[in-house]
């Protein structure tokens, strides 16, 4: 979870600095998007599921980005991101999928917090049902790099978490 995060918060410093100008002449907007996904999770990789066990995914990933200016001229940022699809296990066994992703800023110059909300559950017939995880983190991003400010979590979100 924190090597995501990490590399998460980077990239929301990386386009909050370098879009400093653009957002500043812009009220607002909203960029949706949509993609049809396919990817696995290997065996190996979750502690709760048996050994051998891996799970093949297909989904749809929607999502959009949002940012506007206030009248103070910090510019608020939200990034959502909701993928459902259905998994098929090693075995043969059959299984819903939903996942949602959501990165929330202001910035108005660093240092600025970073809120991450992250889920994934997998239910259906097979030995990887009821899977779920769930992590809720703060970030305090700076020039110096990232401090934790808050952390909240269930299940194994670094490892059980295949997206």
């Amino acid at each position: 979870m924190f090597r995501r995060s990490t590399i998460a918060a980077l990239a929301v410093l990386a386009l909050a600095l370098t879009s400093t100008n653009a957002f500043a002449k812009n009220a607002g907007g909203t960029e949706v998007f949509r993609e049809e996904i396919e990817f696995t999770f290997p065996a190996g990789t979750c502690p709760d599921l048996p050994d051998g066990l891996s799970i093949d995914f297909t989904g749809t990933l929607r999502g959009h980005f949002h940012q506007s200016t206030d009248a103070q001229g910090v510019r608020h940022f939200s990034v959502n991101t909701t993928i459902t699809g259905t998994a098929v296990d090693s075995e043969g066994a059959t299984y819903r999928f939903n996942y949602h992703d959501a990165l929330h800023w202001r910035f108005a110059g660093a240092p600025f917090v970073l809120t991450i909300t992250d889920h994934f559950n997998l239910v259906g017939n097979g030995a990887a049902n009821q899977l779920h995880t769930f992590f809720v983190i703060k970030l305090l991003i700076s020039a110096e790099g990232e401090e934790v400010l808050f952390l909240n979590e269930h299940g194994d979100p670094e490892h059980c978490d295949p997206l």
